[in-house]
């Protein structure tokens, strides 16, 4: 199986070495040039990506993040590339295509559980930029694509949570929130692509949907950090749910934060 990683930042590389330890050619996309063992890197803008004298493409990883977080920016990352990478590979047998989006095109804001049924009604310009962008991947590709929308990413590399401690900005309570590791979400993609059978939209996120301050308090009393203070507010966010994810057969690694974190916190 050879397959394409369009943007090869920290998720694209530790997706490439996964799969290449399961045996896949992986050939490389990104402006800058790197080098890493086993893949075929390519030096190419998205919007110039040309792709005529590379070996035949059964599947692609599109994982793309913008230079500007504003809607210009995202609509640059995730709407213009999509025609010219539609062109480039065009002339490649592509047996599916998975596109990394997000939970942000789920509006829902009061604590409501979210599964792959649920309405997408985003809120934010960056949800309404990348569901145009799976809408439009889905009309190019009908049958191949795979949506995947993750929740938020953490590793060691990270540590949002950490940070807002370590600054002592102010949580607001009753804030619902929702993670998954980056081991996790590149095991899964990696995992999916030895499936012979898959669904058009994954949600990839753990098995613990938890509110702000929770997680904030078990993280400080973990470091010997003060808790910040917690700011009482109504009901907002929601609760995303896995069991596609885990119907699918893939055993998470780090189902929960506290799993996560723990093998996060020896390390810094």
């Amino acid at each position: 199986m050879h397959s394409l990683i369009v943007g090869m930042g920290e998720l694209g590389q530790q997706l490439a070495r996964v799969l290449i330890q399961q045996g896949h050619q992986v050939t490389g996309l990104r402006r800058t040039p790197i080098q890493l063992a086993g893949v075929q890197m390519l030096a190419q803008a998205v919007q110039q990506a040309d792709l005529t004298d590379v070996a035949p493409i059964q599947q692609v990883y599109v994982i793309l993040t913008p230079d500007r977080y504003d809607a210009a920016g995202y609509r640059q990352a995730f709407v213009e590339t999509i025609e010219p990478l539609r062109q480039a590979l065009s002339i490649h047998p592509v047996q599916r295509l998975y596109f990394i989006s997000s939970t942000s095109v789920y509006g829902q804001d009061q604590g409501e559980w979210v599964d792959e049924q649920s309405p997408t009604q985003p809120n934010g310009y960056n949800g309404q930029v990348l569901l145009e962008a799976e809408q439009l991947w889905r009309a190019a590709y009908p049958e191949q694509l795979v949506v995947i929308r993750p929740s938020g990413i953490y590793d060691a590399t990270r540590l949002r949570l950490i940070t807002w401690l370590r600054a002592g900005r102010p949580v607001p309570t009753q804030a619902w929130s929702n993670r998954i590791h980056s081991e996790d979400l590149v095991g899964f993609l990696a995992y999916l692509a030895n499936q012979n059978s898959v669904k058009t939209c994954y949600i990839v996120t753990d098995s613990q949907p938890i509110q702000q301050d929770e997680i904030l308090a078990g993280l400080a009393a973990w470091l010997n950090l003060p808790m910040v203070k917690c700011e009482q507010r109504q009901v907002s966010g929601k609760r995303l749910s896995n069991q596609c994810l885990l119907a699918s057969g893939y055993p998470l690694r780090y189902p929960d934060w506290q799993s996560g974190y723990a093998d996060i916190l020896h390390l810094l």
